[in-house]
């Protein structure tokens, strides 16, 4: 696993370098914004950016955007300060998948790590909880004008108009794609996979972010409103991903043509 480490305080850069190696994982490091994005460019391809939010000339929020335009499947994890609420909020809403409180222990960040990366490298084959069929092997029992199709090159699932490829990890809406990022695509995957059903914000977030996740539910909320940006024809109005107000969020069944 290849870590881009942006960090500006040599010392912490340093603690981080040295547990990230015992972890077996090669670490690019950066004590600049720009010189991250251009590490990125030179060095690539990265699977995973830490990005520290306060760095001397531009921010890691800006790095975050910019990473994240280029390269859309990057994993992202902002460093943010434990007091700066803002913080957090406003680096998911650029983008970043996961976030971890300065001051952090070796351990949870390396649970953080490896968590977005199993998000990033899931298996193909579904596995719903408690018994439940999975898309592949049910008859698209979602309802009205779903279906699921499954072969041995590439495994779907299909709620028109969408169509989502587990195998390439990809979303089409009427065979446009929509570039989703790592934590999106595992998040509209869960949906699509329980279409008519409420997905409580606790379940999104075990199955999503993992069992021993100890952030708090503004970060399935955040996300959700990135999704609706890129699916829904009004976000503001959404009709494909549905509030279940005080419980979570359902993929609706009928989905307008």
């Amino acid at each position: 696993m290849r870590i881009l480490l942006l960090e500006d305080e040599e010392s912490i850069r340093g603690f981080v370098r040295i547990n990230l190696k015992r972890n077996g994982m090669e670490v690019l490091e950066a004590e600049r914004g720009e010189d991250a994005i251009a590490c990125a460019e030179a060095e690539g391809p990265i699977d995973i950016a830490l990005l520290d939010v306060m760095l001397p000339t531009i921010d890691g929020f800006e790095v975050c955007a910019k990473l994240r335009e280029s390269y859309p499947r990057m994993g992202i994890i902002m460093l943010t300060a434990k007091s700066q609420e803002e913080d957090k909020i406003r680096g998911l809403e650029l983008g970043a998948d996961d976030y971890v409180q300065k001051p952090f222990s070796p351990g949870e960040l390396i649970a953080r790590i490896k968590s977005l990366y199993r998000r990033m490298n899931a298996e193909a084959q579904p596995s719903p909880p408690q018994g439940l069929p999975s898309a592949a092997a049910a008859p698209a029992g979602a309802g009205d004008g779903a279906a699921s199709s499954s072969s041995p090159a590439e495994l779907e699932l299909v709620r028109d108009p969408f169509r989502l490829s587990i195998m390439e990890r990809k979303l089409w809406k009427r065979d446009v794609e929509i570039i989703l990022t790592p934590t999106e695509w595992t998040l509209v995957r869960l949906l699509m996979e329980h279409e008519g059903e409420s997905v409580s914000r606790d379940r999104i977030l075990t199955e999503v972010w993992g069992r021993y996740y100890v952030g708090d539910l503004k970060v399935v909320d955040v996300n959700i409103r990135r999704i609706r940006q890129k699916i829904e024809t009004n976000p503001s109005d959404p009709s494909i991903i549905e509030t279940v107000w005080g419980h979570g969020y359902r993929w609706k069944r009928s989905v307008p043509q």
